[in-house]
């Protein structure tokens, strides 16, 4: 399936495999499976940092609106934020929290589809 058909599983894929450079030279979107791959074969050759995916003693997203502001940032939709302290502020967020505020995203979402054979 050709990434741009992804929608929402686009992630952003450092080229370099190491997630503080920033350089929009060495950002590219990537779905979530060619992501993973692309870190595998930089593993296997010794490049890259492994990510730092949860930190406990920063404050993380509050609520929807914070999370949704530090998402738009990383993923380049609506850079809201300093890029740092969006990822920061993810990174911070605890995983029982991200996922809350994916069922919350997703919740919305189907409450906006219209019902089938009502004009959608």
């Amino acid at each position: 399936m050709p990434e741009a058909a992804l929608g929402e599983r686009v992630q952003v894929h450092h080229l370099d495999g190491r997630e503080a450079n920033f350089d929009r030279r060495n950002l590219l979107r990537a779905c979530r499976s060619c992501n993973q791959l692309a870190d595998r074969v930089l593993k296997a050759h010794g490049l890259g940092v492994k990510t730092q995916q949860f930190n406990p003693r920063a404050q993380g997203a509050r609520n929807l609106r914070e999370w949704l502001m530090a998402v738009m940032t990383v993923t380049g939709q609506a850079p809201q934020m300093d890029l740092q302290k969006a990822i920061d502020l993810i990174r911070a967020t605890p995983p029982e929290d991200r996922s809350g505020f994916a069922s919350e995203i997703w919740r919305r979402r189907r409450a906006r589809r219209p019902t089938a054979g009502h004009g959608g």
